[in-house]
């Protein structure tokens, strides 16, 4: 039997499936795939859908302000240390499908920006790329990361249908933690 070097998930399971056939990513089953999800272009898509995402980005992370302002800033930290890494989309740059969650200081710095910055005071962040332009170590793969988990219950239910038309098998995955927009 042929090695597959760097096997796709449809290689994997023996699927004939084309990358140009389908409009999602066919992930790598060892590693990210060196894609990103943009909010920025959620926000500009004239879909209604893309739209409500984007929303749902920008205010599930101006919540970690909230907590902040409101002296839970120990909860704001842990949520968005949480929220830094998004190892189920297999999207990035980590070799190994197991990316790194920021630091404490690193997500001090960033709750720090909701103080420092008298609009971010007032009214949050309209679009948290911004951040990429004011902490070090915050790029794309992190800003991707940060609103994979916040619209992770639509990734869920995005990949079960795109798996269900496309044949792939799925299995029952208990004890998952998904952000719920509603709770924080």
């Amino acid at each position: 039997m042929d090695t597959i070097i760097r096997p796709r998930l449809n290689d994997y399971y023996g699927i004939l499936l084309l990358q140009d056939k389908v409009d999602y990513a066919i992930p790598f089953i060892d590693e990210d795939i060196p894609l990103y999800v943009d909010p920025f272009l959620l926000w500009k898509s004239p879909s209604q859908m893309d739209s409500g995402l984007h929303a749902s980005i920008i205010d599930s992370f101006n919540h970690i302000g909230y907590l902040a302002k409101k002296g839970n800033k120990n909860e704001a930290i842990q949520q968005l240390i949480f929220a830094s890494e998004c190892d189920a989309v297999g999207l990035g740059s980590s070799k190994n499908r197991k990316g790194r969650r920021i630091g404490e200081s690193t997500a001090n710095e960033i709750i720090s920006l909701f103080e420092k910055i008298p609009q971010l005071k007032t009214t949050g962040f309209s679009h948290i790329e911004e951040i990429q332009m004011l902490v070090d170590k915050v790029a794309k793969d992190r800003i991707s990361d940060i609103a994979c988990n916040y619209m992770s219950s639509f990734l869920i239910d995005y990949t079960h249908q795109n798996c269900s038309d496309a044949g792939i098998p799925m299995e029952l995955v208990k004890n998952v933690v998904v952000y719920d927009v509603k709770k924080h």
